[in-house]
């Protein structure tokens, strides 16, 4: 049962990243204009990007879904799982998103004279801490809680992932909420990626705030 349990995980992980990507390529690149060229980094760090959120907010939500009697993958390994995925394809992320941090493809991101806007500056900078925040939460239950009681404690309180889930938010609300209100502008009549990013993000919070 247990095996079982572990390969729907994996295959529902393997599945998200499939639809994430899928999405990306559907709006850009079929329903869109950009090149195929843009494929390997820009389209891909933005296919990467929404699954990466996704197993995120799923691995937040799992516990407090459990607790209100929903029980979706409710696993110990499945939620590690979802976490261990989402922090690698989080790292992905900014690795592509450095490649390609330039006015070409992050426009707002930038003033005139090729310095950092205070929007830029702003997502740049919760996105940073919001790395931070899962490699210590990850580095904490790495090798088991012995010595760590106390950390445990802290980085499984509900302020800790609110406040995780914040930092997501803001990092796509300066990224893309110039979009979100004006669907005449969404490429193919398909929402931004950082819409769709930043509602489950807003999920996740609501289900946790429900479930803790």
């Amino acid at each position: 049962m247990t095996t079982t349990k572990e390969s729907n995980g994996f295959y529902f992980m393997i599945l998200v990243v499939f639809i994430a990507i899928g999405y990306a390529v559907l709006r850009y690149h079929l329903l869109g204009e950009v090149p195929w060229k843009d494929f390997p980094i820009f389209i891909l760090n933005k296919g990467v990007s929404l699954a990466g959120i996704t197993l995120l907010s799923l691995c937040v939500s799992l516990g407090p879904l459990s607790r209100m009697g929903i029980s979706i993958l409710a696993t110990r390994s499945a939620k590690k799982l979802m976490g261990i995925s989402g922090l690698l394809l989080t790292i992905a992320h900014v690795l592509l998103s450095m490649v390609i941090l330039n006015p070409r493809y992050f426009e707002l991101f930038f003033v005139e004279d090729g310095s950092l806007s205070a929007r830029g500056s702003l997502s740049l900078m919760a996105g940073v801490v919001s790395l931070i925040m899962l490699g210590v939460y990850h580095q904490c239950f790495k090798n088991g809680v012995v010595g760590k009681e106390k950390l445990v404690k802290f980085l499984t309180s509900n302020k800790f992932l609110l406040g995780l889930l914040l930092l997501f938010g803001a990092h796509l609300f300066f990224v893309g909420y110039h979009n979100w209100l004006v669907p005449a502008n969404w490429i193919g009549g398909l929402p931004p990626i950082t819409l769709v990013s930043f509602v489950m993000v807003f999920l996740a919070m609501g289900i946790s705030l429900l479930g803790r």
